[in-house]
């Protein structure tokens, strides 16, 4: 296949090449950014989501430009989804080196009005999947020597957010959850880091015009996709992170203050927010 390929010799590297991604949350916004992304630095990538059709079209962009691409339709929050998703990527593709979390799942409510329902929906896919993944990738990284496990985060998981609820409290929690697989792996050449953006201009934010900012002020997905690359051209003997902040420069488009004007526009015309989640 095409695809640039690294001039560092970095021992997380394949022998032939870039290792194997599997990316999850794939079929839209930062997650099919992020897989286009590895895709282009040479990587084989293993694509996984709840929406087949939506997922085929990522997997069909990136092997039009010579990529190779594996679609896996599964809902990772189902038991069982995360080890299925990761043998099919590996029997398919080879042993994944690197993995990107970016399936996420969000209903903004105080504390009082969350129904425990979405409570469970949001730690599962924001917190409870990523560890699973991670259980079943990190045997075989520490074995090779090598990896990368990436999570998506959020800057409002960075901050105390009225009314961010279940999804506040995960993101805090899955950005513990790296540090701590940062910590426990680092010594086995296992790099693990948490890239938390602020407000990006995709299906699960407000849309900038709705709260009067220019969309220009507003972070796309392929921002962040920049950033994960970044990440993994780092030389091994390098530590970034474990969290890395990528925050519009605007004040006015940051996220938790983007979130409060959000929730308030939504009190004031009646609407609670409406749940929103990665397919």
């Amino acid at each position: 296949m095409t695809g640039q390929r690294p001039v560092d010799g970095s021992p997380d590297r394949a022998a032939d090449g870039p290792p194997v991604a599997l990316v999850a949350g794939a079929s839209s916004g930062i997650g099919a950014a992020v897989a286009r992304r590895l895709a282009a630095r040479g990587s084989a990538v293993a694509l996984v989501g709840r929406r087949e059709a939506a997922l085929k079209e990522v997997a069909e962009s990136i092997r039009t430009v010579g990529g190779t691409a594996l679609p896996l339709a599964l809902d990772l929050a189902e038991p069982g989804a995360p080890a299925r998703a990761v043998a099919a990527a590996e029997a398919g593709l080879g042993p994944v080196g690197v993995l990107v979390c970016s399936a996420g799942a969000i209903r903004l409510a105080g504390v009082h009005e969350t129904e425990e329902r979405h409570w469970e929906r949001q730690l599962r896919i924001n917190l409870t999947v990523p560890f699973l993944l991670a259980r079943q990738v990190l045997p075989g990284m520490r074995e090779r020597g090598s990896g990368w496990i990436v999570t998506i985060g959020s800057g409002v998981g960075c901050e105390v957010v009225a009314g961010s609820g279940g999804y506040g409290v995960s993101k805090h929690a899955v950005h513990r959850l790296t540090e701590l697989i940062h910590e426990e792996n680092r010594d086995h050449g296992v790099r693990a880091v948490t890239v938390a953006p602020g407000w990006v201009s995709t299906r699960l934010a407000a849309r900038p015009s709705d709260l009067g900012v220019p969309d220009e002020q507003v972070l796309d997905a392929q921002d962040i996709a920049d950033t994960v690359a970044w990440l993994l051209d780092r030389p091994a003997r390098m530590s970034v992170g474990p969290l890395i902040r990528v925050e519009p420069s605007a004040s006015r488009a940051a996220a938790g203050t983007a979130m409060t004007r959000h929730l308030t526009s939504s009190r004031d015309r009646g609407a609670g927010p409406a749940a929103k989640e990665t397919p």
